[in-house]
């Protein structure tokens, strides 16, 4: 009975993540987002950024990427125990001792966005970097 619920659960769950293997480790990715963890386009640009020598631009890129990986980090971290944790952790604190020598500004304007969709977005972007910041500042604590 217990496994006839288990692979019935398996088969329910598994149609909208598959899981693939990159060199031996098993990756599992939403259907839904097929691009999330792959920054491809995000690393063409900057890289088509710095090629041009055009590094002051590429900056608030990499930081906007910077605070989506830890803002990811931060939603993973409880999932995490033992040494998971204490790897994360050891990334994370090297996050957050860089952001307190290179602190961002936080750009909270919503002018010219007149799309209300594009509004929303900002302002949950806005919200999550706060999260973000105080994570961190909370994290170099410890």
């Amino acid at each position: 009975m217990c496994f006839a619920a288990f692979f019935v659960g398996r088969l329910s769950g598994s149609h909208g993540v598959a899981t693939y293997s990159v060199n031996g480790w098993p990756t599992s990715f939403n259907r839904a987002w097929p691009t999330y963890g792959l920054p491809l386009a995000e690393d063409e640009a900057l890289l088509v950024l710095l090629r041009a020598g055009n590094s002051t631009n590429a900056i608030p890129t990499i930081e906007a990427m910077l605070d989506t990986a830890t803002y990811d980090a931060m939603c993973r971290r409880p999932l995490l125990r033992g040494q998971e944790l204490q790897a994360l952790d050891k990334v994370l604190a090297k996050v957050a001792r860089y952001r307190e020598r290179f602190p961002r500004a936080l750009d909270t304007s919503t002018n010219g966005l007149g799309n209300p969709q594009q509004l929303q977005q900002r302002e949950n972007w806005i919200a999550e970097q706060k999260q973000i910041d105080a994570f961190l500042h909370d994290f170099a604590k410890q």
